[in-house]
């Protein structure tokens, strides 16, 4: 799964029969902010793209709002929708006081995801690909010293089905491209939703 901010600059391009993808929205005139969550990025002209991150449990939405935070332009896109502004209020007795509007406006409901005991071998790989780790594949395997474990990394690479995550070959292989261990289950969880 993908975590996302979308920001549309016309909601009008969009009817009841196309309509535009569901999240926690915030609108501005015909302006739009969806956080958004799903399999694959809206393929859609209408639809730009501010953030987005692969869902991994707590944390993912910080770390959408924080690649708008260090954007210029996709923060002014952002706070044409969603405006930062102290607004002025009055309470019933008739006090002002000031709100600063937090800056994420919405977002979806986040839980720490369970690390999967195993990923197909395809799923695996992909990841691999997504880090753009696949490369260094063949170099990280030569590079292990002990004859018997470096042929042994290869096999278990080239003919297993299943990646385990408590697997030693598998993690000695993760060691190989310098994943490190803290980093493995987070490797796993996404992995699982490819």
């Amino acid at each position: 799964m993908i975590d996302a901010i979308l920001y549309i600059v016309d909601t009008t391009a969009f009817s009841d029969d196309d309509t535009m993808p569901q999240g926690a929205t915030k609108i501005n005139g015909t302006k739009a902010l969806i956080y958004w969550r799903g399999k694959t990025l809206p393929d859609d002209e209408r639809i730009t793209v501010l953030a987005s991150d692969v869902y991994t449990g707590t944390g993912t939405a910080a770390r959408v709002f924080n690649q708008i935070k260090e954007d210029p332009e996709k923060l002014a896109l952002y706070t044409s929708v969603h405006s930062l502004d102290p607004v002025t209020r009055t309470d019933e007795d008739g006090n002002e006081y000031t709100v600063t509007p937090t800056f994420a406006f919405g977002m979806l409901a986040e839980s720490t995801l369970p690390v999967p005991h195993s990923v197909s071998a395809r799923q695996g790989m992909e990841q691999l690909i997504r880090l753009g780790l696949d490369e260094r594949v063949d170099t990280a395997i030569d590079a292990i010293e002990d004859p018997v474990q470096r042929k042994i990394v290869r096999n278990w690479l080239q003919k297993a089905g299943v990646w385990e995550r408590d697997n030693p070959t598998f993690i000695a292989f993760a060691s190989t491209l310098e994943i490190e261990d803290s980093d493995i289950d987070n490797y796993m969880r996404a992995a699982s939703m490819l």
